[in-house]
């Protein structure tokens, strides 16, 4: 599972049941036994991200808005949460005003979307990328 090995603080779900699915365990490979799984239920993702703002982190939303900045020139901070929408409308309209910034795949061919599952890993790859300890210089 992606989150696990690139040390994702935690992996919210709408209904923490779907780890105990066969799918999932198919899926995560026993990632769900080191990855912290927190259940935050569609009804109560606004108030989940206006505690995690208050907390000090950074609300991103992957999606393509008006005002989306590309993936690659992206400075992620420290300390954020990954909104993804799901895969037939994205982010619900309603949370929209609740995010500091909303980030970007750049599409190069016709298909205009990317699954969630797919775009979540890039994202949370880059966000690696830019965070990974650099090797002492010689």
């Amino acid at each position: 599972m992606t989150c696990e090995s690139m040390s994702v603080e935690a992996l919210v779900l709408s209904n923490r049941a779907v780890a105990a699915t066969d799918a999932f365990k198919r899926q995560s490979v026993t990632s769900e036994r080191w990855l912290r799984l927190l259940e935050v239920g569609l009804a109560d993702v606004a108030a989940f991200l206006r505690e995690r703002r208050q907390a000090g982190y950074t609300i991103i939303g992957v999606e393509q808005a008006t005002n989306s900045m590309p993936l690659q020139s992206f400075s992620f901070p420290k300390l954020c949460v990954l909104l993804l929408g799901n895969e037939q409308n994205g982010i619900p309209v309603s949370l929209l005003p609740l995010l500091d910034v909303c980030v970007e795949i750049p599409m190069l061919g016709v298909t205009r979307s990317l699954n969630a599952h797919v775009s979540g890993a890039m994202v949370v790859w880059q966000y690696t990328q830019q965070h990974l300890p650099q090797p002492a210089s010689s």
